[in-house]
């Protein structure tokens, strides 16, 4: 029997092999089309330090950005590469406002530019509203990082009026306010997601996202759209950081979508992805009842708080026993570990359901619940 590994949060094999055909197709056109252009530093008129222009246009309509994309628009190696050339751009020791719980990785980001980190805590439709007006009334803080759309690691959607509202607080308190839309596109149960209104505040209001899942984590592509003042800070940190990014990579991304394959992938992936969701939301319901838990909508990943489990590596131990993985994941901003678990009783845990059939999810958390069942 296969073990289920929930740390492995990566698109499903399935997923990747029309979008590996649709590179070698694409990827062979371009370079017919631009020649050694494509493979050279800057060009006029088609790339420059922030990307690949026509990326960079296609990626303005589609997300109706106003203005002149060169000047608000930067197409990266990836989301996190984009959030951390941001970081670059800030003094060490920069006060850094987060969601308390939070991608583990850009908290790593975070620290790597030793600036500082705010936790502010979570409410049912997003970040706590209060307690971040209350963060940024005690001033000093550069920039606020939201995950909208499909929490990692929690798994919450969040609501478009609280990513709003918190676009408006951080406006109002001169604070940079950063949505990563990662999961934005991939949402499953039919309903879509609406993006933060970027006109409301275009002085603060940014998003940064990639297509590692909506298409591949391996070509490695993301992107984000700034204010202007922004983008003029960040050009100079981007040049002298890594000269450019993966132009044929941008390239053929962009052929993907506005050829219409990007869409119709995410169309693909609502079917693929959507009966793996369904069987992790009705497993949690049966095996885990009375376990705090999103119903999940999208994206990634979902939280589980576990009440009663104070050794988080024995529980660890006792699922390997059963071919199932987990880990007690970095999450928490400085200090938020011990608030949550003094606030909940409870060991958190995040998993991931995409790459695993809709049997293997519920076998997944069959296991977790009972292990659940023996130890709590």
């Amino acid at each position: 029997m296969a073990t289920v590994n929930f740390l492995r949060g990566v698109p499903a094999d399935e997923a990747l092999v029309p979008v590996a055909k649709a590179f070698s197709r694409e990827y062979s056109n371009l370079l017919d089309t631009y020649g050694a252009r494509l493979v050279q530093y800057q060009t006029a008129g088609l790339s420059d330090f922030n990307g690949f222009v026509p990326l960079k246009e296609t990626l303005a309509q589609r997300f109706k950005v106003k203005g002149d994309p060169a000047k608000r628009m930067i197409c990266s190696n990836g989301g996190m590469e984009t959030f951390s050339l941001l970081l670059k751009a800030f003094p060490r020791g920069s006060r850094v406002a987060t969601e308390a719980l939070t991608y583990d990785r850009v908290l790593a980001d975070i620290a790597r530019h030793e600036h500082q980190v705010v936790g502010v805590p979570l409410a049912e439709d997003g970040v706590d509203l209060n307690a971040l007006e209350k963060a940024l009334g005690e001033g000093q803080i550069e920039l606020f990082y939201q995950i909208g759309y499909h929490h990692n690691p929690t798994g919450l959607t969040t609501s478009i009026e609280n990513l709003n509202q918190a676009a408006k607080l951080c406006a109002e308190y001169g604070v940079l306010h950063v949505v990563d839309i990662a999961y934005f596109e991939l949402r499953y149960d039919g309903v879509g997601n609406e993006l933060v209104d970027l006109e409301a505040c275009p002085e603060t209001s940014i998003i940064v996202g990639s297509f590692t899942k909506t298409l591949t984590p391996g070509a490695k592509c993301g992107f984000g759209v700034f204010p202007e003042r922004v983008v003029e800070k960040m050009t100079p940190v981007i040049a002298n950081t890594r000269l450019n990014p993966n132009y044929p990579t941008q390239a053929a991304i962009n052929a993907l979508i506005e050829s219409g394959f990007y869409d119709q992938h995410l169309n693909y992936l609502v079917g693929l992805y959507r009966p793996r969701m369904d069987a992790l939301n009705s497993s949690i319901a049966k095996y885990l009842p009375g376990v705090s838990a999103p119903h999940v909508t999208g994206g990634f990943f979902v939280g589980i708080a576990l009440p009663g489990i104070s050794d988080e590596t024995a529980f660890v131990e006792a699922l390997k026993e059963k071919d199932v993985v987990l880990a007690p994941p970095n999450v928490y901003a400085p200090g938020y570990k011990e608030v949550y678990r003094s606030q909940t009783n409870s060991a958190f845990f995040r998993l991931t359901f995409p790459f695993f059939t809709p049997e293997e999810n519920e076998r997944g958390i069959a296991a977790i619940g009972k292990t659940y069942e023996e130890m709590s």
